[in-house]
């Protein structure tokens, strides 16, 4: 296999790969929110659990280290209070994010404010920044729902950058196709001319 094969397989799974997570995250989305404060709190309890040993199996007993034994019981304790209470988390999550978005949002708002008064070149930056604080709002209002709707718009980003590379992937490769044929006539015209051009010199020594 030569390095274009190559290349095109590796992008042609990604694509797919990337495709059919995508059209898994939109149509189950529902289903994976549900299931996301669950993976992450069990993770959060895991990591407590493998800081809790590291503390206790560390071979310098002598020197103590009460942030990795705080560290651990807390992470502990948070994780099984995800696992408990998953509903609130996933609240808490849109919230938080939702605050984030905004606090971006009003901060480039202002900056766009500012500039646009000596350039015109922050336009996009400005329609940008309204939608992020128009999002951020609803995200607020509609918090239960923020993890689904984070999956949803992940899986949409996903599929479009799927399709995006295997379409660019193919016009790529059609241009390809056609100058390595353009090369290849270009060469045999020249082999061509080459072996009359010796055939009129062994006629003229004749």
């Amino acid at each position: 296999m030569n390095l274009k094969k190559e290349l095109n397989t590796i992008l042609f799974v990604f694509c797919m790969f990337s495709v059919i997570f995508g059209v898994l995250c939109v149509v189950f989305a529902e289903e994976f929110a549900v299931a996301v404060p669950y993976i992450i709190g069990a993770l959060v309890v895991i990591d407590g659990i493998y800081t809790l040993i590291k503390y206790f199996l560390r071979k310098d007993i002598a020197l103590p280290n009460n942030f990795a034994l705080a560290q651990g019981l807390i992470n502990i304790v948070l994780g099984i209070l995800i696992l408990l209470s998953t509903e609130f988390f996933a609240t808490a999550f849109g919230i938080f994010v939702a605050i984030c978005l905004l606090v971006y949002g009003l901060f480039q708002l202002n900056m766009c404010v500012n500039f646009m008064k000596t350039s015109k070149l922050y336009i996009y930056d400005l329609i940008e920044s309204i939608l992020l604080i128009v999002f951020a709002i609803l995200l607020l209002i509609f918090s239960g729902e923020a993890i689904a709707i984070v999956i949803t718009i992940m899986g949409a980003g996903m599929i479009v950058i799927g399709v995006y590379i295997a379409v660019k992937s193919i016009i790529q490769n059609k241009k390809l196709d056609e100058e390595d044929t353009q090369i290849v006539e270009t060469t045999v015209v020249k082999d061509d001319d080459n072996k009359n051009n010796n055939k009129s010199d062994n006629a003229n020594n004749e």
